[in-house]
């Protein structure tokens, strides 16, 4: 799931077209080639934005994935910020998938992760994302794959949960100590095992479906995950601190396609859920569309997103739970107004409210096979813990043509897998995404006017 290179520069790049209620899409400067972006806020409302430079980039560049910053609620964008060095001379490591996330304490530090295939490096700014300091061997456990972030102000903890070799792991780090403290996971868990050679699933990428044989299959416990995929979200409930990771099951069997863990020892022991009602095939790529993202609210509650393939198409779904993750609602389809999507992001609004943002397009299929014109859609639920109620707006048009490829296969995979949403502190939701074609990308900004 890692960005391998840049693509080729290109000329200018259309961001697409705002609807109403949206502002102008506005150019991160510096971004053409870039892709896959992530979006934080900190507790005074600076933004900050970051997306990887690709591996073999990096090492050839002498330059690691970038940070953006706005100090004026988005109406433009400092940067490229280029952290400085963090790996041996004339080779950084880094440049693979990034996450970013803001601390809501005195310190107002920024933490980003920067990985590299052998680990991740961790970056740390206290002044606002100017300056940075790196360590490159973030975590214990070797390799990584689709690192995400997440800070418990509870505990005073950050977490990272990523795909390694033998399982997906979370990391945790203190910051009690001060914000340095964040760049090195002394504790290091693999949450969700799983069979390295992984299971039985479809390969479609608009190829015809083939049964995979493994070796590993037969017998492998029901806990161990037959699939070396990458994790789904994290998130920390503020109240009490339990952190829940979700993933996509390869469990062998159709049903309970979402996968959803919870420790509530800081990171050391897990437990393992599901969402009833969801994959078909017991296929992980039922419902790996890329990803499924997690939040908690104050009152313990747990929300998570996800794509998932039906009838033919990529439906935007969700659920939630009141009880921890134990027992799920039905899942609920978000996507009304299109009919395929990927990448689904989302942000809580409220207790029983979240935005949720993902490309869509209104022509039906595989999202790797279709030829369509993509847009940003913004969909909220609100009563999610009654009877819920969606309401679905188009933020922007037109900002892809072709199909948009979900894995590493070789249709179209200019946007890579993800963009990312935030909800601010008056309720509007923040959308920095990716738009463009294999000739060229860019990233873009637009908010909720």
């Amino acid at each position: 799931m890692f960005a391998t290179s840049a693509l080729p520069g290109s000329a200018a790049v259309s961001g697409g077209t705002a609807q109403a209620g949206f502002t102008a899409p506005l150019t991160l400067p510096g971004s053409d080639t870039f892709g896959e972006p992530s979006l934080a806020r900190d507790s005074q409302g600076r933004l900050f934005a970051t997306a990887p430079r690709g591996v073999l980039t990096t090492a050839t560049t002498n330059q690691p994935s970038p940070v953006w910053v706005s100090s004026d609620g988005g109406q433009s964008f400092q940067g490229p910020i280029v952290p400085a060095v963090a790996g041996t001379v004339a080779q950084p490591l880094g440049g693979g998938d990034t996450d970013i996330v803001a601390v809501p304490d005195a310190t107002q530090s920024v933490f980003q992760t920067d990985l590299w295939l052998g680990d991740t490096t961790m970056r740390v700014s206290t002044d606002h994302g100017q300056s940075w300091l790196s360590n490159e061997a973030g975590h214990s456990s070797p390799g990584d794959d689709r690192p995400w972030l997440a800070y418990s102000g509870k505990d005073q903890s950050l977490y990272v949960v990523y795909d390694g070799i033998d399982a997906v792991h979370v990391a945790r780090a203190s910051l009690a100590a001060g914000p340095a403290g964040g760049i090195a996971f002394a504790q290091d868990v693999p949450a969700v095992p799983e069979c390295l050679i992984g299971g039985q699933y479809l390969v479609r990428n608009n190829k015809p479906a083939l049964k995979l044989a493994n070796p590993c299959y037969s017998g492998t416990p029901l806990n161990v995950r037959q699939c070396v995929c990458p994790p789904g979200g994290i998130a920390v409930d503020p109240s009490t601190g339990s952190v829940y990771i979700t993933y996509s099951r390869q469990n062998g069997a159709a049903g309970g396609g979402v996968g959803v863990a919870r420790s509530d020892d800081l990171g050391l022991t897990w437990s393992s859920f599901n969402i009833p009602g969801t994959g078909s095939t017991g296929s992980a790529f039922d419902t790996e569309w890329n990803f499924a993202p997690v939040k908690v609210d104050g009152q313990g509650n747990v929300y998570v997103a996800w794509g998932e393939l039906i009838g033919g198409s990529v439906q935007i779904r969700f659920a939630v739970s009141r009880d921890h993750g134990q027992t799920w609602s039905a899942p609920i389809k978000v996507s009304t107004a299109s009919a395929t999507n990927v990448f689904p992001t989302m942000d809580l609004i409220a207790p029983g409210s979240v935005a949720i943002a993902y490309y869509g397009a209104t022509t039906s299929g595989d999202p790797n096979a279709v030829n369509a014109s993509w847009n940003v859609y913004l969909s909220k639920v609100t009563n999610a813990l009654g009877t819920p109620s969606v309401g679905t707006a188009m933020a922007v048009a037109g900002i892809h043509t072709g199909a948009i490829e979900s894995s590493n296969g070789s249709s179209d995979r200019s946007l890579l897998d993800l963009f990312q949403a935030i909800v601010d502190a008056a309720g509007k939701v923040d959308i920095v995404y990716t738009a463009g074609q294999l000739s060229g990308t860019q990233l873009f900004f637009v908010k909720e006017a």
